[in-house]
């Protein structure tokens, strides 16, 4: 959420205590995401990021989805704060091997795709041979 949508849901409300405007926030979040998650019917929600330290946040995700899983990948080994480093060294591993980054049924894509472009510097650029496959785990050490 940022300041502008905000403002605009709460314009006409008159002034309201900032507790209930993140109580508000917070829950609306969880309500989306397990939302999301039912649509999927999945059976595991792996947290990261920010929302990992919000501990009301966690409790009603979990409350919401009875029988889900909730934990932070933090419990698998990958540094929640750390995701985003992992993620784009992920995307890049893929673009460099010539791999997909999308999947269409996770992204809604006609197709799946390589994302992103490699630009050589002044000596060029030596990329790998492509992958004939993906890989199917990511192992942090």
């Amino acid at each position: 959420f940022h300041a502008g949508y905000l403002r605009a849901a709460l314009a006409g409300r008159g002034t309201l205590p900032p507790e209930d405007v993140l109580a508000t926030l917070t829950r609306l979040t969880a309500v989306t995401i397990a939302d999301a998650v039912r649509d999927l019917r999945a059976t595991e929600v792996i947290t990261s990021g920010g929302g990992t330290r919000n501990p009301v946040l966690l409790r009603t995700l979990a409350g919401l989805l009875p029988g889900v899983a909730v934990r932070s990948s933090d419990e698998l080994g990958l540094p929640s704060d750390a995701k985003e480093a992992y993620a784009f060294a992920v995307l890049g591993f893929l673009t460099a091997h010539g791999l997909p980054g999308t999947e269409p049924v996770s992204t809604g894509a006609r197709h799946a795709s390589v994302l992103g472009s490699l630009t050589p510097g002044r000596a060029g650029l030596r990329l790998p041979p492509p992958a004939d496959r993906a890989p199917v785990q990511l192992v942090v050490r």
